[in-house]
């Protein structure tokens, strides 16, 4: 399997897993900017692709997207942009954050771990941990924002 400039330099066994992410002869590295290079949308693609393999989160997907799969691609085009900043994610996004975060719920603990070892099959360390990272900022943002918003709330209630 070939990502655009990208080859595969390590077979693991799972389909997932068939692409260890390389560069023009260079493992992508820990500076290595994936919102100004192709290598971000082949991993969103990539990503969508992984996604629409599994039977329950494709399903979860198809349905919270309203069978639009476009915009799912585009939220995790967003998602998975270090720039994207908790404000700039819609609706679905915001979602699928929360899925990707889950400890609970059935869908999130599928969707976390399959998500982190899609990310560790594709990427190197660094890569794979900035891009977690970046992911879980954005959830505890937004989960700030939702406590925030209920307390302003309840102060208005009372």
């Amino acid at each position: 399997m070939n990502f655009g400039d990208f080859v595969p330099v390590q077979v693991v066994g799972a389909p997932e897993r068939d692409a260890i992410l390389r560069t023009q002869g260079r493992l992508i590295s820990s500076d290595f900017d994936m919102a100004a290079d192709s290598g971000h949308e082949e991993l969103v693609k990539t990503v969508v692709a992984s996604f629409r393999r599994h039977g329950h989160i494709c399903n979860v997907l198809t349905h919270i997207s309203g069978v639009r799969w476009d915009r799912v691609e585009k939220a995790l085009r967003a998602i998975l942009d270090p720039q994207t900043g908790w404000q700039e994610l819609d609706p679905l996004a915001e979602n699928i954050v929360d899925l990707l975060c889950a400890d609970s719920g059935v869908t999130g603990r599928i969707m976390k771990p399959y998500f982190e070892s899609l990310l560790a099959a594709l990427l190197p360390p660094e890569v794979a941990a900035r891009i977690r990272t970046q992911v879980v900022c954005l959830f505890d943002e937004l989960e700030f924002q939702r406590r925030e918003r209920f307390r302003l709330s309840r102060e208005v209630e009372e």
